[in-house]
């Protein structure tokens, strides 16, 4: 039997059951914000990107997730939250927040060898994703397109 390890396991350990016991692995399409050309972040959990606290007490479940990726199963999802977050923004955050995040959406291809997912939040479309050490999400890039080319009316609410 082939045993999966999860990166950043070590990390993952330091909280209780992370990741949720209901993760799965999946074989479907998937979205994702990335950089227009290839950018450290673009595969990269947020809690590695901007190295949280080692301990934050009441929101382990939080911490657990940031440790995982960011995806949705629908192209729009994911053009309509990036656009959400941009415009919640300051203006003089916007241009930070577009470095950091890009300006694009991947269209990703997951088979059960990259990992394990969350449950689908059936309003945002999203899901958290935990990656499989050898797992290279890069290569299974089936597409980019520009997130600011996309038709797409903002709901402020």
């Amino acid at each position: 039997m082939n045993v999966r390890i999860l990166k950043y396991r070590d990390l993952l350990s330091k909280f209780p059951n992370c990741p949720p016991s209901n993760y799965k692995e999946i074989s479907n399409g998937a979205f994702r914000w990335v950089h227009s050309d290839p950018h450290s972040n673009d595969f990269t959990p947020v809690n590695i990107i901007k190295d949280p606290p080692q301990r934050i007490l009441d929101e382990s479940d939080l911490s657990c997730k940031g440790y995982g990726l960011s995806l949705f199963d629908e192209r729009q999802a994911a053009v309509t939250a990036y656009k959400r977050q941009l415009i919640r923004r300051r203006a003089h955050l916007r241009e930070g927040f577009v470095q950091e995040c890009g300006n694009c959406i991947a269209i990703i291809e997951l088979d059960e060898c990259q990992g394990i997912a969350g449950d689908l939040n059936e309003t945002t479309r999203h899901f958290t994703f935990h990656e499989y050490i050898d797992s290279t999400l890069e290569s299974k890039i089936i597409e980019i397109f520009s997130i600011f080319d996309a038709d797409e009316e903002i709901d402020n609410t």
